[in-house]
C-alpha cells in the first residue's frame, strides 16, 4: 500500500456491507467507502433515513461520526443530547452506545480495524473507566479562528478516557503548508475548496490517506478550503528544517477551550 493515497469520492465503491457484522443498524442506510481497503484507518460516508438507529457493540475502539447534514439524537443520560450539521459524535471505545437520525442525515463515520484503544502514545492508555459518547457541537472543544485560519478540535487525544483525534481546518484564502509529518496515520477529508499535492487537487468529498512519518505539502486554492483530520492517536507534528517534534491538540497550542459538548452515558448496555 503507497504511503499516500487519493480516493476520489467519484471512485469511492458502494459499502454493500455498512456497516461492519459488529453494529447493529436500524433503518434505510446508503454508504460508500472512502479510504483504502488496506489500511487501519476507515471512513464511510453514510446516508440515514429519519428515524434511522445505529448501535455499537461492547466491542470497538474509539470512534467518531461528522454530521454534514440532517441531525442526530445521542440516546443516555443527559436526555434530548441533539448533535447537528457541523457537529461530531465521539464513540469512546469499548461502549455500547446509540443514536437515532432525527431527519435525513448526511454523516462522515470514521474509525480504525483495532478495537482496543493504542496504550504507548504520548498520553499512555486512556482510563478503561467512566467511557462516555461526546456529543460535540460546531464550536468544537478547542478552537483557534483569526488571520483567515479557523482550526477546531472535537476531540484532541488528550481526555483521560479517549486517544481519538478529529480536527476540522480551513484557510479563507490561498495557503501553502510546509513540508512536514505526524508520527500517526491519518484520513484528511475535503469539505469545502480544494487542496493539491503535488499533481494531484482533491475537492469536496474526496480523501487523503497518509501514512505515519511521512513527509508531504499541500497548498489550497485561492478560494481557501476546509477539511476534517481524524488519526487513531495524538500526534507528534514535525516541521522539515522546523526544529523538534511538537505534540500536537488544542490542550497543548493553546487553542481557546471552547467546550460546546456534552458528555452522554449510556442508558443500558
Amino acid at each position: 500500500m503507497a504511503s499516500l493515497t487519493i480516493t476520489l469520492e467519484r471512485d469511492a465503491p458502494s459499502a454493500v456491507a455498512y456497516p461492519p457484522s459488529a453494529w447493529d443498524l436500524r433503518g434505510p442506510v446508503e454508504a460508500r467507502l472512502l479510504s483504502p481497503p488496506d489500511v487501519s484507518l476507515w471512513l464511510y460516508r453514510i446516508s440515514l433515513g429519519a428515524g434511522s438507529e445505529l448501535r455499537w457493540p461492547g466491542v470497538h475502539g474509539d470512534e467518531a461520526v461528522y454530521v454534514l447534514a440532517g441531525s442526530l439524537e445521542v440516546a443516555g443520560r443527559p436526555e434530548g443530547s441533539i448533535v447537528e450539521s457541523g457537529g461530531a459524535v465521539i464513540v469512546e471505545s469499548g461502549l455500547p452506545a446509540r443514536v437515532f437520525a432525527m431527519s435525513d442525515c448526511q454523516l462522515l463515520h470514521f474509525g480504525s480495524t483495532f478495537a482496543e484503544p493504542p496504550a504507548d502514545g504520548p498520553y499512555g492508555a486512556p482510563s478503561a473507566q467512566g467511557h462516555v459518547v461526546h456529543a460535540v457541537g460546531p464550536g468544537g472543544v478547542y478552537a483557534a479562528v483569526g488571520d483567515g485560519r479557523d482550526t477546531r478540535f472535537y476531540a484532541d487525544s488528550s481526555c483521560p478516557t479517549c486517544r481519538i483525534t478529529l480536527m476540522r481546518t480551513g484557510r479563507g484564502a490561498a495557503y501553502a503548508s510546509p513540508a512536514h509529518s505526524h508520527s500517526q496515520d491519518e484520513l484528511i477529508h475535503v469539505l469545502s475548496g480544494e487542496i493539491t499535492l503535488g499533481r494531484s487537487t482533491l475537492g469536496p468529498g474526496d480523501t487523503l490517506y497518509v501514512q505515519a512519518d511521512r513527509r508531504y505539502t499541500f497548498t489550497g486554492g485561492s478560494e481557501g478550503f476546509s477539511f476534517l483530520n481524524y488519526r487513531r492517536d495524538a500526534s507528534m507534528h514535525a516541521v522539515v528544517r522546523g526544529g523538534e517534534p511538537k505534540l500536537e491538540g488544542g490542550a497543548t497550542h493553546g487553542f481557546r477551550h471552547v467546550a460546546d459538548v456534552i458528555d452522554v452515558s449510556p442508558r443500558d448496555g
